[in-house]
């Protein structure tokens, strides 16, 4: 093999094999950076690169082979010139680093073209709208910072099955490479990106993942090694994940294996936590009756939704930004929103579009993108809808409703109410119509030779069901009511809520009174409760809807935490929290507050009081709470090692009121301070990394005797 060749050899830069999995190349990835010195090891250059010359190659070779677009483009690139055993080595790969390394020049000292026509006009680094799912391009909108929060939250809690569905193009696979960045060493991941395979060929794929043999034909003997495998793992401390990308895909029985696989466990935990990554179809899919078990299994389920019109312009400024173009390069306002009205804030559409305006405007010689360029970009992709204003609406459905309604008080008036000045030329009026058609009572057997009974005339404003008419006149008779005459009901009746606490013992019972609340009934009957507990009046926030949450928030400083629990980690955590429950038979979801517990019984809020065994509700809880909680003191979002301030000396204090610092207090956060908020974390069941993060504050919060927090668990 050439030196030429070898040098940009980018699995020889990591130092893996050209078949490395995912693993093995993060692993060699830290390593390598780990052992960055004034040394050239790894490196077979005749002149040696700089430092900040190797840290980019190495960056680069990670970069291209995590990323499986980028890996399969460069792997299909290799020559059969040279040789087989490294069938990866890429001339035109290594052309590439070469332009990274050595100022874009060519071996003769000629300049190479650039792979982007428009990058060199706007000053770019790289094309900075790929459609490769490149996780350094991640737009962390709210909707996406809620997503990546619960997976790695549901990863590091061990919560079994969890699932994200999003539409095409809303950036799933690359909220799925970002988390996989955020999660500690101690993983083990497979990553499943090709799910149109059956079961044996998916255990295969599993374990060639994880480094396992996996040429095997028999399901069993696979099974059989991941589960050794696991279990090796489980004694280092390590967990195992696997992700299914694209999971629509799969076959029911594939899913079913996959739930199978779900029970290789211990006795008091899994192995083995499965991530279903896909498009909406998943959820169908999972509604199948043979998947029952599978979907009762999944213990976080989010959905990922397009971008709003605002997300859309800090998505299109971020990406820019990424690729060093601040201020190089302007989408006005308007040109903004006319990508996301054809976008319709889908992600990789957007790419789409605003790499297109880019190539248009490089052709008009502009760096500032108006609507004038967007338009002819909408126009080559082609077949882009756009999304409908208000007003587009108005003239779609509320002008032809009301054209509508006119004919149809046209026809009424025409030909079904009856013509009063007609019934004036025949000497009739209103009261001889209502005397020509009294409610007459008829008895049961009438009988010809006995007397009718007079007629019951009624005020024409009385407004009575048939029931409470019925009930004025003798049990022997009734009424019949004439077609034309309008007969209103009373009004359904509210709740009257018991002033005595609601005593339920039986699982039945405990569904039919949840079934009589609709869901937001039900969720606001809930946090009436968790405000009454903060002895907050819970008036104010009865018309805020969705708004509550941040208006509570705003108002009082109350903040909602969102939690996967059982009832001893609540008892621990030891605040009133908000149950998700789900009824039986497809009867809906519904809220229920947890005000207390006692032992094996537990005092809930809703409508009424309510008194019953924790056993009862525990088969309805989908194990989701919300408690509401305050930051007493606006501490920071981030505190970990190397913090300085104010709050470290705080948190110290805190620490040893409740016996987990010792030595000297000082404004800093360094490895004591660490130590200790990890023994902290321990004693409560909580994430021991060492930072003091929300959970940590929370409980510390309801821990101290310095603040007023409603108790869960009464001493």
């Amino acid at each position: 093999m050439t030196t030429d060749v070898q040098r940009h050899n980018l699995y020889k830069v990591l130092g893996v094999r050209s078949d490395a999995t995912q693993k093995e190349i993060n692993e060699a990835y830290d390593r390598m950076i780990q052992r960055f010195d004034s040394s050239a090891e790894n490196f077979s250059y005749a002149v040696q690169p700089s430092l900040k010359e190797r840290i980019a190659l190495v960056q680069e070779a990670y970069d291209t082979l995590s990323n499986e677009e980028k890996r399969a483009a460069y792997n299909q690139s290799v020559t059969d010139k040279e040789e087989k055993p490294v069938p990866n080595s890429v001339q035109a790969a290594g052309r590439q680093m070469q332009m990274s390394l050595h100022g874009d020049k060519d071996s003769d000292g000629g300049k190479l073209p650039r792979q982007n026509v428009y990058q060199d006009y706007y000053g770019f680094s790289e094309k900075p709208f790929d459609l490769t799912p490149d996780p350094k391009y991640l737009y962390l909108s709210p909707k996406h910072k809620e997503v990546l929060a619960h997976l790695v939250y549901g990863l590091q809690e061990n919560n079994g099955f969890l699932k994200i569905v999003g539409e095409v193009g809303t950036g799933k696979t690359t909220i799925c490479r970002s988390f996989l960045r955020e999660l500690r060493t101690d993983f083990s991941i497979a990553y499943v990106f090709n799910p149109a395979i059956n079961e044996l060929e998916l255990l295969q794929t599993i374990n060639a993942e994880l480094g396992l043999p996996s040429e095997i034909e028999s399901k069993k003997k696979l099974v059989d090694t991941l589960n050794t495998f696991l279990l090796a793992e489980r004694k280092k401390g390590h967990r195992v994940i696997v992700i299914i990308d694209e999971a629509q895909a799969l076959q029911p029985r594939v899913l079913d294996q996959l739930r199978l696989l779900s029970n290789l466990e211990t006795e008091t935990e899994k192995l083995i936590q499965i991530v279903l990554i896909g498009q909406p179809e998943l959820d169908e899919l999972l509604e199948q009756k043979e998947l029952r078990q599978l979907r009762q299994r999944i213990t976080i389920s989010w959905e990922l939704l397009p971008l709003s019109l605002e997300e859309t312009r800090g998505y299109i400024q971020h990406r820019i930004n990424v690729a060093l173009g601040k201020g190089r390069v302007r989408f006005t306002r308007a040109a903004v929103e006319s990508i996301y009205k054809f976008s319709h804030g889908i992600p990789r559409m957007i790419n789409v579009l605003a790499d297109r305006s880019l190539l248009i405007a490089y052709t008009m010689s502009t760096k500032k993108i108006t609507p004038n360029i967007v338009r002819p970009a909408v126009k080559d992709v082609g077949g882009l809808t756009p999304l409908s204003s208000w007003t587009d609406n108005l003239w779609k459905s509320v002008v032809p409703g009301l054209a509508a309604l006119g004919i149809l008080f046209f026809a009424i008036d025409h030909y079904m109410l009856p013509n009063f000045n007609a019934d004036k030329k025949a000497n009739k009026d209103i009261s001889m119509m209502i005397r020509e058609n009294p409610i007459v009572p008829i008895l049961d057997n009438p009988d010809s030779s006995q007397p009718q009974p007079p007629a019951i005339n009624l005020p024409a404003a009385t407004a009575l069901s048939p029931e409470a008419i019925q009930g004025l006149i003798a049990p022997n008779e009734k009424i019949i009511f004439p077609d034309a005459m309008l007969v209103v009901a009373p009004p359904k009746a509210r709740r009257i809520r018991s002033t005595e606490p609601l005593v339920i013992s039986q699982q039945d019972k405990l569904v039919t009174y949840l079934a009589s609340l609709s869901l937001a009934e039900s969720r606001r009957e809930a946090m009436n409760w968790m405000l009454k507990k903060w002895n907050i009046d819970p008036t104010p926030y009865q018309g805020k809807g969705t708004a509550l949450l941040d208006s509570i928030a705003e108002e009082q400083n109350l903040l909602a935490y969102d939690l996967n629990a059982n009832f001893d980690k609540l008892s621990t955590f030891n605040y009133p929290a908000i149950l998700e429950i789900a009824l039986p038979d497809a009867q809906g979801t519904k809220y229920l507050s947890l005000v207390s517990i006692n032992g094996d019984h537990g005092v809930f809020g809703s409508v009424d009081h309510i008194e019953m065994p924790l056993e009862l509700i525990e088969s309805m809880w989908t194990h989701k709470a919300i408690i509401l909680w305050k930051d007493f003191e606006s501490l920071p979002d981030s505190m970990g090692p190397g913090f300085k301030g104010r709050p470290a000396l705080w948190l110290q204090k805190n620490l040893r009121l409740l016996g987990f610092f010792q030595g000297l207090e000082a404004p800093t956060y360094g490895p004591n301070t660490q130590l200790s908020v990890a023994k902290f974390q321990r004693a409560y069941h909580i994430k021991d990394d060492g930072w003091f993060g929300i959970e940590s504050r929370v409980m510390l919060y309801g821990l101290s005797s310095i603040y007023q927090t409603p108790k869960l668990v009464n001493p």
